[in-house]
């Protein structure tokens, strides 16, 4: 049996990422690229996040840095937040595809990272472009937390897990 691929597809590797990120296929959009882009990095394909990355922004971008970057990291899951097509962005009001993902990973214990990530298309093959971290506003919650074996706040005098906070 196959393994699943690590973008979270429900698709074996064979039949999801790996004809990009072993090389022969290209992409058609933005999202299956991020899911290449994921896999490439659960799998440590890091010679596809190059290639995988438009020619005008890979200056400073090789595998062996990002090797390097990425040496202790262990990918969990990727869940892609939405995706948009010609979203006008920049100075220049460039139109890109955008991505917004959560990649969860350990590293010193579980961590994610936001990003919107930008692609562009060129010759025909779309290309990631840029990334930017999204920052999520904290929830808060209007009212104390009621622990299960605290007096119930409807004032019943029970505890909450045998008034209010019992199973239905």
């Amino acid at each position: 049996m196959s393994e699943l691929c690590p973008c979270g597809s429900g698709r074996t590797y064979e039949k999801c990422c790996a004809p990009y990120v072993e090389g022969g296929e290209w992409p058609p959009d933005a999202e299956t690229l991020m899911r290449s882009r994921y896999t490439a990095y659960a799998c440590r394909r890091y010679d596809w996040l190059v290639e995988s990355t438009h020619p005008e922004y890979r200056r400073d971008i090789t595998a062996e840095k990002l090797a390097a970057s990425a040496d202790e990291v262990h990918w969990l899951r990727l869940d892609i937040r939405s995706t948009a097509q010609n979203v006008a962005s920049g100075e220049k009001g460039e139109l890109f595809d955008v991505v917004e993902f959560c990649a969860y990973y350990q590293l010193d214990g579980t961590r994610v990272m936001a990003e919107r990530s930008f692609f562009q298309r060129m010759k025909g093959k779309i290309y990631y472009v840029k990334g930017e971290a999204l920052r999520f506003e904290a929830s808060h919650r209007e009212s104390p937390k009621v622990g299960r074996n605290d007096p119930c706040p409807c004032g019943s005098g029970k505890k909450y897990k045998k008034c209010c906070g019992a199973p239905a």
